[in-house]
């Protein structure tokens, strides 16, 4: 999606909650490696050690990658991630959802590539946290990455558009109005309250949790992809 950030509303959001009219591939794929999530949170559940936490699900979750891959074509709409991530916050933890959010992001970003390299990116930099030797060198096919995972970023913004109702990020837009409100000004301070009473009607647990969750996971996959095309001597977006 590009352009204008589409408008939602309460209802579509409802909806997408409760899953009403979505039979999406990535929860089938969640839903269906349900058991071995099971066995893995057995040993997982022993490890009290954040970093091990992680080092963890890196080295043995490379399975719901490959899956998410083999599930083909599939949309990230803003719908579609509240929808999903409905269903990923019934079934997982924080640093799952984390992992979650970079393979999920991954996994839409390489599709239409036809170099099959490509297929090993989702796992491979869940386990490394780099790209695939293979495909560094690509520049048709990072710029196809890149230009996908744009694509998500778009749909987190039609989130933070329903939430705060501005397309300016919201932290700086209540930064600065915050800062104007010190400063004495009474319109500022009236705004500011404004955002902050969006906020509590508008956001949900979810989108709340698609925020925290995408921004750790999902964040250093694009920032990967674009510093592997700058080192090819693409300017950076």
């Amino acid at each position: 999606m590009t352009g204008e950030i589409p408008l939602l509303t309460p209802e579509q959001v409802a909806l997408a909650e409760k899953r009403i009219g979505f039979n999406h591939p990535v929860i089938g794929v969640i839903d269906r490696n349900r058991p071995q999530f099971a066995w893995h949170n057995q040993a997982y559940s022993g490890i009290k050690d954040t970093q091990e936490q992680q080092r963890y699900i890196a080295g043995h979750y490379g399975f719901l990658a490959d899956d998410l891959v083999a599930a083909g074509q599939f949309t990230l709409d803003p719908l579609d991630v509240i929808a999903i991530w409905s269903r990923a916050m019934e079934v997982f933890s924080g640093y799952h959802r984390y992992a979650l959010a970079k393979m999920v992001g991954s996994s839409f970003a390489i599709q239409g590539l036809k170099n099959p390299d490509w297929k090993k990116f989702p796992r491979h930099l869940l386990e490394t946290h780099e790209l695939p030797s293979e495909v560094v060198s690509d520049k048709s096919g990072l710029l196809h990455v890149r230009s996908r995972l744009e694509q998500v970023s778009e749909s987190l913004k039609g989130l933070e558009f329903y939430v705060f109702g501005t397309r300016e990020p919201s932290m700086t837009r209540a930064f600065n109005l915050a800062k104007k409100e010190s400063e004495g000004d009474k319109e500022a301070k009236k705004q500011l309250k404004e955002l902050i009473a969006r906020e509590a009607r508008y956001s949900t647990p979810v989108i709340r949790e698609i925020h925290e969750n995408f921004g750790n996971g999902f964040t250093p996959l694009y920032f990967s992809v674009n510093g592997a095309l700058e080192a090819l001597g693409e300017p950076a977006l």
